[in-house]
Formats: structure tokens, sequence, C-alpha cells
């Protein structure tokens, strides 16, 4: 696990006769951000080929919360990309902490879930109606889909909204700036002020239309990361959504 607070930069440089956008500012420290998460995961989960460590996550949060409630997970195997909703579901509905949990086999969840009566449901944070909760039926479905079409519906669902590719062209133009800054002496360069990015506005951008990054890894395994202001929900429930298991 790590804290957002560890990475997200509190200011950034900008143009000083340009006009301030707030979305472009939050993209610019989104790219920062999220980058510097998936590489601490890769470092922490996949730094070999031994397989030591099947699974591993990013939040925000004191403790190991439901995997798709976090802002990154990494699993070994991507055959069982599933067990981040299994491990999600038991942890919700039992009640469970997720570090106890967490080295169960997906056979095992399985049959935890599959224990639950008929209709259980759990509640999921935002999103709209049909997304507010998750039903054992939905988890019992993704369970069974075959792996390649559940990985391959999340990385369909895993574009860039529509404000987002909006905020872009401005957010490299900040980014181009800050090559040129960083690549100039000190006290040359183009003339940029620091532009705090940490407000609601920028906050709220996040929260709402930070990107969702799918990563097939060389050894056979599969990150899903997004900012930290954000969670993983949004992605999976969109995925399942187009896969037909959402009830």
């Amino acid at each position: 696990m790590c804290e957002k607070r560890d990475f997200f930069p509190f200011e950034i440089a900008v143009g000083s006769y340009s006009p301030r956008f707030v979305e472009a500012e939050a993209a610019v420290a989104c790219h920062m951000v999220q980058g510097d998460i998936e590489d601490l995961l890769l470092r922490l989960c996949a730094s070999d080929t031994s397989g030591r460590v099947p699974t591993g996550a990013c939040t925000d949060k004191e403790d190991w919360i439901a995997p798709v409630e976090m802002c990154a997970t990494y699993n070994a195997n991507a055959a069982e990309l599933a067990r981040d909703l299994a491990l999600s579901w038991v942890s919700l509905h039992h009640k469970e902490s997720v570090s106890r949990i967490a080295g169960m086999s997906l056979e095992a969840l399985h049959a935890r879930v599959d224990a639950a009566p008929c209709g259980a449901r759990v509640p999921m944070k935002g999103g709209s109606e049909l997304t507010r909760s998750l039903s054992r039926e939905t988890v019992l479905k993704a369970l069974a889909t075959p792996p390649a079409a559940l990985l391959e519906a999340l990385e369909a669902a895993a574009v860039p909204d529509e404000a987002w590719r909006a905020a872009e062209p401005q957010a490299r133009e900040i980014m181009e700036l800050l090559r040129q800054l960083g690549e100039a002496a000190e006290g040359e360069g183009p003339p940029a002020f620091r532009a705090k990015v940490t407000s609601r506005g920028h906050t709220r951008f996040l929260e709402e239309h930070a990107p969702f990054h799918v990563r097939r890894l060389p050894n056979g395994g599969v990150m899903l990361a997004t900012h930290p202001y954000r969670t993983l929900w949004p992605l999976w429930s969109d995925a399942l959504f187009v896969l037909g298991l959402m009830s």
C-alpha cells in the first residue's frame, strides 16, 4: 500500500502569460502521480520472475481495502484477474480484512461467494443507481467468464472520457513547459509561476475523470491503475455492464 500524500504534487509550473486551466493542471498532476504509483507497484510486486508476490495494491487508506475500491492492483496471473472482484465481495460481504484473506486461492474465494444467499449484494461507492451495489450473481458470472474476455472488456472500458480528452491539449503544453524548465540552467528557461493543484476543482476533476490504465505485463501479470483520488470500481462496473454481467 502507499498513500497519495506521498506522491501527489502540491504545485506545478505553468506559463506566466497563459490563462489558468484547472482541468489541464489536474491532468498534468495525474500523469506525474499515476506513473510513480505504477512504477512503485511493479517494483514491489514484479521485480523479478519468481512469482513470490501474487497480488498487491495501492490505496490512500490506512488498511488494505477491497481491491475494486483501491486506485491500483497487481495480479501475477492475468488469468486470475477476477480474484480482485471475488476478494472485494468476500471482504465487503463478510466484513473481513483484505490483508487476512488476500492469500486465499481463487477457488476458495469462489466457494465463499457461492455460499452467500442468492440475491445478496454489497454496497459500492459512487456511480449510477445500477452500479451502487455488487451482487453475488454478478461476481459468480464474472468468475465463470473466460479471463481473456474479462481482460478485453476492462481494456475497452479504460478509454479516457470526453472531459479528459478535452483537457489533454493544454496538459501537453504544460508538460512541454516542465520539460524545458527541467533542461534549462538555473534562472533561465520560459517564464512560469508555481500553480497550486490541490483546490477542490482539481480534486473533483480527478475524482470524476482520471483515466484508467490496464497493463498486460511481460511476466504474464496484469495491472489496473488510476489516480489515488479515484477507485477502480467505475472501470470494473463499465466492463461488467458491457459483458452483460451486472444484475
